[in-house]
């Protein structure tokens, strides 16, 4: 038979297999009729084959999300999560560092809070919340420089004295990710918003800390801090300043028990960049003189070389009730500059462990393997004894081409590889020279991870192409264009007779259409006797601009337009008998266009799923990008486009010019920056391209078309001094419509969402530049300055609306649902309105802690309750439930249930768990019944609910030790190894009675099987008329013995990697024996 160990279940402090019934709290919401704690564990089973090979897909941006197992830790029915390794298959950058566990591979095994600094790190005494001129600044800055202290604000938030963008964090922990940023009142403001509370700490013991509450009540401590020091060849200060905070504390809501988890500091992979800045002006004429000031047509380049360090913290250990995890780094890394003494390390391994009051012994492993061409290259998963005995492994296979050195020039607009040999990083355009910066899918794919062969031999192999685009920014269609360098060229020729003077004219000597912003090259030769022409001068026929054209060969930046070349002349000698201009342009125009540009980074073309055994069973998935109907144009839409050249008037004193109050005649110099580096903000992940549609096929299941909302896709601002990007269209990536086909391409059901959006807040932003900086002038040069305002929008989108269409013959089935948000704090479903083509009409109405208003004064238990709920976070319980049907105009209550819930003690503090479920007795009609309500310090509920469960006593970590149901008898639950696994299960007697005959000493801590078997005994000898479970455990592994209420008792046992292997009944007979087989992979 075929085993994959990675799916066996690995319950921390919980009963294997056994999730304690679920949490209560997911019951409450999926159905009217709520039902007791199943506390019993259920008898093992062998280890599951488990499912490999369904890799899920990210369709809008057309990535898998790849990821493999390493374990799970879960504390009682309180909290659950998973440790695992995630790839990102997008594509990998030049400059990517791997991380210690590989190139594109992160360690799931915490959480972090993220920071994109923006001005000054906000905490600083002048940054955005801590400055109190910043919260001038955004009020009073403006274009208009009428006083002094808008100058100061404008020159200050230029030279980073006082800081006006707030900074960005990310988070992401417990499966949630998002953005925020803090305002000016130290108020976190969520991006996209979501129903968690985050609050920042800062300062406390010299750091800054944060906290997130989750809807469910959990906190999260995030403490551990990083640090990252920037440094650059072309000056400026150093940047020192805290960048992520680490997870380093888990409370869970109702036990109030703790996950800890302990770091590392390291000394920090250095990340080394370069950039390159070219620097332009055409000579500038005023009354025929040429301004020396300007820098001149001739390219000016500067080359900086910088480097950013970042020093991590490195997780070391998860310490939970029940048990740890260790992580420890011993392969040294060939990848990076090492010390001998103190070189870089990359995971080696990870251990459970399990245990109590700080006496573990391990249980296993991971380990894994690497290879280093050029980057750190995850090669091999394996789960291992605590022997290093192998039991089987993920193979790990990439692409055979590697990416290149660091700082190699030979990348793409987004970083990506594209094997152009290139000796500058400057794109090159039509008149200059510089880099191939198109991408190129052959050297793109280098290093990406192309297959994964499971523990059963089986695999699935990733097959990637180019993304693609057919339109750009706000929904508008753009097709690539095809270019092609020409030249237009003109002679012309003056003549005048000797003895006369003629006046100034000009000739229209070329007409050219520039297609978009660039520079045109233009070469001018005079011949000329004694007559004189005064200027060449390229006029813009739409908005009438002019540049002047010099002398010899000059590069002239242009905006997109209808262009003519003038010449102006005047002759004042009559002995001039000609004038002779040749001018020559060279520029790019658009000769074609092709319906689909190419995007940096990659997709998922196909995924195939062998299954170790036939390649005749491959399940193969492959994914199109096209505009239904319409093959020719790609449903990829770019966010943005990389802005490498702009250009700006730069005001500059006049030599000599000195007025009479002191201060300089102000001239102007065109001023044209190209960069190797995009100015604005793009969007880097998938390429920054997104999907509206997307066709999945199945070769064994037909297809399913996607298509998602888009909105306005632009992002940043593209205008000096820029800014960053921020998303104005909450909806954007959601799914509007899911077409499912059947393999003749016949529709079977089709799905339509609307959704509804909302706006919760938003925190202005600004940031100002120098165009030019001259100290010595007087007064207040606004002209010296650029800015940009932008805003950050707390705003979201639910769904509102699903049209579910379902197609057999020529009939159909529409079933619609409506889904309202009555209240905008806890954003989750009050009202559910459910129609189809039967004439049904039902409504589902829900109220959690948040939709009730608690008065001042003496409150009763279960109110009390409902506030301490709402003081904790707690909003996504639920009070009460009921469901309503409307026929022929007359409304029936279906059901409903009401909870009712107290606090008990807890660990520290107090915890909130339920006290009574009541569901209605009957259906009724509307007018008999009412919605729970608030009066007089107590919530009242309708008088037709009927108590149905009492849940009488929890111990201080959340355990149910007494429940029963109204009328029936009482069960009571005995837990030890510190409070972390039912051993006892008592149907006939309360709690009281049942701990009175135990040692809890013996209970909380057994020393072996037999030591707790004899123990639990005393439930049998000591109680009557009840029936008695008892089990033992070994920790972290699963159930090792079970006794009936006949005292007959059953023994599991388990191999070295946990797995079940032995059955055997009270007799020692060997009832079920298990021998797990791996299948080799066939050669091919």
């Amino acid at each position: 038979m075929k085993y994959i160990p990675f799916k066996q279940g690995r319950y921390l402090c919980t009963v294997l297999l056994l999730l304690l019934a679920g949490k209560l709290w997911a019951q409450e919401q999926s159905d009217l009729n709520p039902t007791v704690f199943n506390v019993a564990p259920p008898a093992p089973n062998a280890a599951s084959l488990g499912k490999f090979g369904d890799v899920p897909v990210n369709l809008f941006n057309g990535l898998p999300s790849i990821s493999i197992p390493l374990g799970k830790i879960s504390v009682g029915n309180e909290f659950n999560t998973e440790l695992s390794l995630s790839y990102h298959a997008g594509g990998n950058r030049v400059n990517d560092i791997a991380s210690n566990v590989g190139l594109g591979w992160a360690l799931n095994a915490g959480g972090v809070i993220s920071r994109t600094v923006r001005g000054l790190p906000d905490e600083t005494g002048v940054g955005y919340v801590n400055g109190s001129g910043g919260r001038r600044i955004i009020i009073t800055a403006s274009g208009d420089m009428e006083g002094a202290d808008n100058y100061q604000t404008f020159n200050f938030s230029a030279t980073n004295q006082l800081d006006t963008q707030p900074d960005e964090f990310n988070y992401n922990v417990g499966g949630i990710s998002g953005k925020f940023v803090v305002d000016t009142n130290q108020q976190i403001v969520l991006l996209p918003y979501r129903d968690i509370k985050i609050t920042w700490m800062p300062l406390i013991d010299g750091n800054m800390y944060f906290t997130m509450v989750t809807p469910d009540g959990t906190q999260y401590i995030f403490g551990s801090t990083d640090w990252t020091i920037s440094v650059s060849s072309c000056g400026g200060s150093d940047e020192i300043y805290p960048s992520s905070w680490y997870l380093t504390q888990i409370i869970l809501p109702k036990s109030k028990r703790t996950i800890d988890f302990t770091y590392e500091l390291d000394k920090g992979l250095p990340a080394p960049s370069v950039t390159q800045t070219e620097t332009s002006s055409p000579s500038v004429l005023v009354s025929g003189v040429s301004i020396q000031g300007c820098p001149g047509a001739t390219p000016t380049l500067s080359t900086c070389y910088n480097n950013r360090v970042c020093q991590q913290q490195t997780l070391k250990t998860i310490t939970f009730p029940g048990g740890k995890v260790t992580f420890n780094y011993n392969t040294v890394r060939t990848d990076v500059t090492n010390s001998s003494s103190d070189p870089f390390y990359a995971l080696s391994d990870i251990t459970y462990s399990s245990g109590f009051n700080n006496v573990y012994t391990d249980l296993n492993k991971y380990l894994f393997t690497y290879t280093t061409p050029v980057r750190l290259m995850l090669t091999k998963v394996s789960q291992a004894d605590v022997n290093n005995n192998v039991i089987g492994s993920y193979t790990l296979s990439y692409n055979s081409t590697h990416l290149p050195a660091i700082n190699s020039f030979s990348q793409d607009h987004w970083g990506y590889y594209n094997g152009a040999k290139n000796y500058s990083l400057l794109p090159s355009d039509s008149v200059t020279s510089g880099g191939d910066r198109e991408p190129n899918f052959t050297y793109t794919k280098a290093d990406i991870l192309e297959s994964i062969t499971y523990p059963t031999g089986g695999s699935t192999t990733f097959t990637y192409e180019s993304n693609t685009y057919s339109h750009y920014s706000n929904s508008i269609e753009v097709n690539d264009a095809v270019y092609q360098i020409l030249t237009a060229s003109k002679s012309v020729t003056t003549g005048v007779n000797g003895n006369t003077t003629y006046p100034d004219y000009k000739i229209d000597s070329i007409i050219v259409n520039i297609p978009y912003f660039q520079y045109i090259k233009a070469i001018v030769t005079r011949t000329s006797s004694l007559g004189n022409i005064n200027s060449l001068i390229l006029r813009n026929m739409q908005t009438g601009a002019t540049s002047n054209i010099g002398s010899g060969t000059q590069y002239i930046p242009v905006d997109s337009g209808e262009y003519h070349i003038v010449m102006m002349t005047e002759h004042s000698e009559p002995t001039v008998s000609y004038e002779k201009v040749a001018v020559d342009l060279t520029y790019k125009a658009i000769t074609g266009t092709t319906a689909i540009a190419t995007g940096g980074g990659l997709r998922l073309k196909a995924m195939t799923t062998y299954d170790g055994i036939n390649h005749a069973n491959d399940i193969i998935k492959s994914y199109t990008y096209n505009l239904s109907g319409n093959t020719s144009m790609s449903s990829g839409y770019l966010t943005n486009k990389p802005v490498y050249k702009y250009k700006m008037t730069v005001w500059k004193p006049a030599p000599g010019a000195n007025t009479n109050n002191g201060a300089y005649e102000e001239l102007a110099c065109d001023m044209t920056y190209r960069t190797s580096a995009a100015n604005n903000e793009i969007e880097t992940s998938g390429g920054g391209v997104v999907y509206k549609e997307v066709l999945e096929t199945d070769n064994q299941n037909g297809s399913i078309r996607y298509v998602y909302a888009l909105g306005d896709n632009s992002s940043g601002l593209n205008s000096y001094p820029f800014g960053p990007s921020t998303n104005v269209y909450p909806e954007k990536g959601m799914l509007k419509a899911q077409y499912t086909y059947d393999n003749t391409g016949k529709l079977l059901t089709k799905q339509e969402n609307v959704y509804t959006t909302f706006l919760k807040g938003k925190v202005q932003a600004w940031k100002a530049a120098y165009r030019e900086k001259w100290t010595y002038y007087v007064g207040y040069p606004w002209e010296h300055f650029s800015s940009n305002y932008y805003s950050y929008r707390s705003d979201g989108a639910l769904l509102s609306k699903s049209t579910t269409t379902e197609y057999a013959g020529t009939d159909s089935l529409v079933s619609v649902v409506d889904t309202y948000y009555d209240n905008m704090d806890h954003i989750q479903p009050t009202r559910v309105h459910t129609t189809n083509s039967k004439g049904d009409d039902v409504w589902t109405y829900t109220k959690y802690p948040t939709d009730y208003t608690i008065p001042a004064g003496t409150l009763s238990a279960g109110l009390a309750a409902i506030k301490t709920m709402q003081d904790s976070s707690i909003h996504n319980l639920v009070i009460e439930q009921y469901m309503q049907q409307i026929k022929s105009g007359v409304t029936t209550t279906l059901g409903g249930k009401f909870i009712k819930y107290k606090t008990v003690p807890a660990m520290a503090g107090i915890q909130v768990q339920i006290d009574t479920a009541f569901t209605l007795k009957r259906a009724t009609a509307q007018a008999s019944f009412t919605p729970a309500y608030i009066s007089s310090g107590n919530i009242i509920k309708d008088v037709n609910y009927d108590a149905k469960i009492s849940f009488s006593r929890y111990d201080s970590v959340g355990n149910i030790i007494e429940q029963n149901k109204v009328n029936d008898v009482t069960e009571a639950y005995i837990w030890g190894y510190n409070n972390c696994y039912p051993v006892a299960k008592i149907t006939g007697t309360t709690y009281a009675s049942a701990i009175a005959q135990l040692s809890t000493s013996v209970i909380r801590n057994p020393s072996g099987d037999d030591v707790l078997r004899t123990e639990l005994k005393k439930l049998r000898t000591g109680l009557t008329n009840v029936l008695v479970s008892s089990y033992t455990f070994k920790p972290l592994i699963g159930v090792t013995s079970e006794t009936d209420p006949a005292g007959r008792t059953s023994y599991y046992e388990y191999d070295l990697f946990g797995r079940l292997i032995v059955i055997k009944d009270q007799n020692g007979k060997i009832l079920k024996q298990m021998n797990y087989q791996f299948a080799q992979p066939i050669t091919q």
